[in-house]
């Protein structure tokens, strides 16, 4: 009798344990797996959410004219110059500078990535560049142009006209730094969708100076997306990517 409880009970006792731990087993187990799979899911998404913000990083903005192609006019014109410091495509550039009155004397010159524009003390003259180049479409990837100046009179006043018929008007920048004019403030901002000119006038008083940087535009503003908007697309982009490993 006792050797039967040991043969039958004993092994019975050790079933009935290990067939309790079972599901706890199986459920620690398919727990490990399901945290796991979070786990990688959450690293992709992480990865996701990462390349997204730096999609956002801001770009350089298009180079007009950096000032490096050499080019000088006194009382006269000159050009058109192909100019290679551009982002534009086939830039043509004339300098254009106008004594008033004739014995006077205004000059143009563009060195070493300056623009440098002056009228002697006899001369209350006006001075100008025109670019043309091929057909672009500028308002896709700008919003306004970027004057860089390194010195100017408090009189100057500058003047810029797109396509020949939209208009920014003469203004006073009032001093040394960067001054943004955007799209919006010519008189028609379309033009800028097929954009194949762009003039700059400048005038003042007598013995008026300035010295500008490389002309370029200022980066069009791309909206910093939402957190939730960034996870919606994180998460869009996974089911998809278990869709494509069930199939």
């Amino acid at each position: 009798m006792i050797l039967n409880d040991i043969f039958i009970y004993g092994p019975m006792c050790a079933f009935n344990k290990w067939s309790g731990m079972l599901p706890q087993f199986f459920l620690i187990t398919l727990l490990g797996k399901a945290l796991n799979m979070v786990i990688r899911k959450l690293v992709k998404l992480i990865a996701l959410f990462t390349l997204i913000l730096s999609a956002q990083t801001v770009q350089a903005g298009v180079i007009i004219d950096d000032f490096t192609d050499f080019q000088a006019v006194s009382n006269g014109e000159n050009g058109p110059i192909s100019v290679v410091g551009t982002d534009l495509p086939n830039l043509l550039r004339t300098l254009t500078a106008t004594a008033s009155p004739g014995n006077g004397e205004a000059e143009v010159v563009v060195a070493n990535g300056v623009l440098n524009i002056s009228n002697d003390f006899g001369s209350i003259g006006t001075t100008s560049i025109f670019y043309s180049f091929n057909t672009i479409d500028l308002a896709a990837i700008a919003d306004g142009f970027l004057f860089n100046i390194n010195f100017i009179d408090l009189s100057h006043e500058v003047q810029m006209v797109a396509n020949a018929t939209s208009f920014f008007d003469f203004v006073n920048f009032g001093g040394v730094g960067h001054y943004e004019i955007g799209f919006s403030q010519f008189t028609d901002p379309s033009v800028f969708n097929r954009l194949t000119s762009l003039q700059l006038n400048f005038r003042g008083v007598k013995n008026w100076d300035a010295r500008f940087g490389s002309l370029v535009t200022e980066t069009k503003s791309v909206p910093e997306p939402s957190v939730i908007a960034l996870l919606a697309v994180g998460l869009t982009a996974l089911s998809k990517v278990g869709n494509r490993k069930k199939a």
